[in-house]
């Protein structure tokens, strides 16, 4: 997924790059055949009577003493609150076989009369001689040949702030004025498109990131930036003709990108800011949503919610960008990057509302720049993570494989000493049986502690016609000796087999002293290969021989018979070593490596079987889930490593705060879950708060430092009561826990 990104993100960055070249010859070639309408401008307050037919008078009758001469056709002195106002122009020679005038905008509808006939409109005048907003969109008015030296009228209405015709006022070829047009746009088009496709793609890995809020923040500010830019585009107007449509887009992106800029920012600042952004953020959601509403139920225009906007943008955006500016030096890389792509395009929108309040003179304000700026710095930061990601693959790759290799050589050892003992075989057709079935009853045991029983049952009648006896690391031989160590010098030990051919029970038996100078004990030791102590002891074998060798077995048949219980003695050690091998790696799969508490495996299966003896029995269930407050902001102030000693010391407080019989997990990140069999919801509430006070009253201990402590939101549900069905335990104490985190978390909340 990561290579596709780069791909596309290198074949739009690509096309941007080569746009300039590639639209550089179209204005070249029309140039010569497309001139701004450079002619001084009449106007005149007030609206026209109307001649029976219809036709505005002012159209048909000079009175050159009441039209006043202007430079450019907008905002005349002396307006007083009025609405109506007509302009009129001579119009040059035109020598084009099909001429046409290009307006970039009018505020806000207008009507061009030519010769007392209609020519053009733009919205739709009342009898009054007033209309509704109807967006801000271009306009191509076609033009007669013979209209040359002929005065044109334009029938303007406005309860904007600016009223009459805005920005250029081209003449040429209507087909030469469609290309400019495509051609203006082609930049602006492509941008909001690699935009939006950004938004896109951070909305679809969002849910797979812990950053999911950061990735919200980047796709509503590239959605809401996209969007504006896309609405700006002049040739928007000829894939969808809907100018309110898309002035509707054009604001709603507009509105959205304060809210986008305190997201991006809530994350990095220090929580005393925090307050500030969400206040601003609220504030512009607000305004966003009623100025649109408003405006799409007739009771306002949506050209006049733009000042307001504007005015409250000037004051919010130096407000959240200038505390941001420390991040331009302590910030990381993706900070920086996306902090300045962010105020380039801040600084390109305040740059395109001076224009529009005409604070400077008109020109068009390349706000795709800001756009891709910010488009582009996403990309490089994807590009970035994405190498990162692959180092860290290939360093936990060679991790992997040094680690197989250790293993590998581990268990070739223990062949080839399998295989040394499968040569002697032969040797122990007697005992093989026995033998087998020993090693199966060993491996048919969960635990080491069960294979206690088993050997002390079998090994004795292994070792027939010899007497032996199978002691435990540890085990006492009788009330009056001291406990058997591997330091005690074997003869202590040689009483316990004095009694002849002792049994299962009789070899932990008190000794038999008349028999003990003319015996002689062989001791064989059973050890297996632990995972991480390496071979650990694990108990004593016993063997005694008669005194007189002929009495039973002569002392070459009682050699022969040692080597046997020496290399049986090996096999049950390798099946120890097997077993103790098996119980490590499941008491690894199912434990927390950070916090030693049991982890999601572990309670899922734990869960699934408390649920169904919960309600076979009607018995009470609850399930307590905790989250630690803010612990991205406590992991970016003080590190990752006094995080883990955060979640070290909750940890520890869980088990502390909950009974020896309630089931503490963590859940994941800085989540913790406890399950609590046969407690009532009053109960785990109890538990609950406790837990939470005891957490928020214990400062950090890390690296001889005391940091501050951390809260945690306690989300909590019960069965039978509140919650009927404990298959839903989970998700009602989740949702719960959301309550807590949403009323200002360092709290308990009960599922309802």
């Amino acid at each position: 997924m990561f290579r596709r990104i780069a791909r596309l993100s290198a074949l739009v960055l690509t096309l941007l790059l080569g746009l300039p070249g590639l639209f550089a010859l179209a204005p070249q070639t029309v140039a010569a055949e497309i001139a701004p309408l450079e002619r001084t401008w009449d106007y005149r307050w007030g609206d026209s009577p109307v001649a029976p037919d219809g036709t505005p008078l002012w159209t048909q009758t000079s009175e050159e003493g009441a039209w006043i001469a202007i430079d450019f056709p907008s905002n005349p002195p002396g307006r007083g609150g009025r609405g109506n106002i007509w302009y009129r122009v001579t119009l040059p020679p035109l020598d084009w076989r099909d001429p046409a005038l290009f307006i970039f905008s009018v505020d806000t509808i207008v009507e061009v009369y030519l010769d007392g006939q209609l020519l053009y409109h733009h919205g739709t005048f009342s009898a009054e001689g007033r209309g509704e907003f109807a967006g801000w969109p271009w306009h191509l008015i076609p033009l007669p040949r013979d209209a040359g030296g002929k005065k044109l009228y334009f029938r303007v209405f406005s309860d904007y702030k600016d009223i009459g015709l805005w920005g250029e006022l081209l003449l040429g070829e209507r087909i030469d004025l469609l290309q400019r047009i495509l051609a203006q746009s082609v930049e602006r088009l492509i941008t909001s498109g690699f935009s939006l496709l950004i938004a896109i793609l951070a909305l679809i890995f969002a849910p797979l990131e812990r950053d999911r809020r950061g990735f919200g923040a980047i796709a509503l500010f590239s959605f809401a930036s996209g969007s504006m830019l896309l609405s700006g585009a002049q040739a928007a107007l000829l894939i969808v003709n809907r100018p309110l449509l898309w002035e509707f887009l054009g604001a709603g992106g507009y509105y959205l990108i304060p809210v986008a800029i305190a997201l991006l920012l809530e994350q990095w600042l220090r929580p005393d800011r925090s307050w500030l952004l969400v206040m601003i953020r609220r504030l512009h959601l607000a305004y966003l949503f009623g100025a649109l509403a408003l405006a799409g139920l007739g009771w306002i225009s949506l050209a006049n919610t733009y000042p307001v906007f504007d005015l409250l943008f000037a004051i919010t955006l130096p407000i959240m960008m200038l505390p941001a500016l420390r991040l331009a030096r302590a910030g990381t890389l993706e900070q920086q990057l996306i902090l300045a792509a962010v105020a380039l395009l801040a600084l390109l929108l305040m740059l395109d509302m001076a224009v529009a309040h005409n604070l400077l003179p008109w020109t068009q304000v390349p706000l795709n720049w800001g756009v891709l700026a910010f488009s582009l710095a996403i990309v490089l930061i994807s590009v970035r993570h994405f190498a990162s990601t692959q180092r860290e693959l290939a360093l936990l790759n060679t991790s992997l494989e040094t680690q197989v290799a250790a293993r590998t050589a581990e268990l070739e050892r223990l062949a080839q000493a399998e295989a040394t003992r499968a040569r002697l075989l032969e040797m122990e057709n007697r005992k093989a049986a026995e033998l087998e079935a020993l090693i199966a009853r060993v491996q048919s045991c969960d635990r080491l502690a069960e294979t206690e029983q088993v050997l002390s049952d079998s090994l004795p009648g292994l070792c027939t016609p010899l007497p032996g006896a199978f002691y435990r690391v540890g085990t006492a031989v009788d009330n009056s000796e001291p406990r058997a160590t591997w330091g005690q010098p074997v003869p202590d030990l040689r009483e316990s087999l004095a009694a002849p051919t002792p049994g299962p029970e009789s070899a932990r038996d008190s000794v038999n002293t008349d028999t003990l100078e003319t015996s002689r004990v062989w001791p064989l030791r059973l050890r297996y290969e632990h995972p991480q102590l390496g071979r650990t002891d694990f108990g004593l074998l016993l063997v005694r021989s008669p005194a007189d060798g002929t009495a039973t077995e002569s002392i070459h048949t009682i050699h022969l018979w040692w080597r046997i219980l020496e290399r049986a003695v090996e096999k049950i050690n390798l099946a120890l070593s097997l077993l103790a091998l098996q119980e490590e790696l499941r008491d690894l799969s199912y434990q927390d490596g950070l916090t030693g508490l049991k982890n999601r495996r572990f309670l899922d299966q734990v869960l699934a079987r408390e649920i169904a003896l919960a309600e076979r029995q009607r018995s009470s269930l609850s399930l307590v889930i905790c989250d630690v407050d803010h612990f991205k902001q406590f992991n970016d102030n003080h590190g990752h490593a006094a995080g883990d000693a955060a979640l070290r010391q909750v940890a520890t407080q869980l088990s502390q705060a909950f009974r020896n019989t309630d089931l503490v997990c963590r859940f994941g990140g800085e989540e913790f879950v406890v399950l609590m069999p046969g407690a009532s919801l009053t109960s785990a509430r109890e538990r609950g708060e406790t837990l939470r006070t005891m957490v928020a009253a214990e400062p950090i201990q890390f690296q001889d430092q005391i940091l501050r402590p951390v809260t945690l939101s306690v989300g909590i549900a019960s069965y039978p009561e509140p919650v009927t069905n404990p298959s839903t335990l989970m998700v009602r104490a989740d949702q719960a826990l959301y309550r807590a985190k949403q009323a200002g978390r360092d709290r308990v909340e009960l599922a309802g």
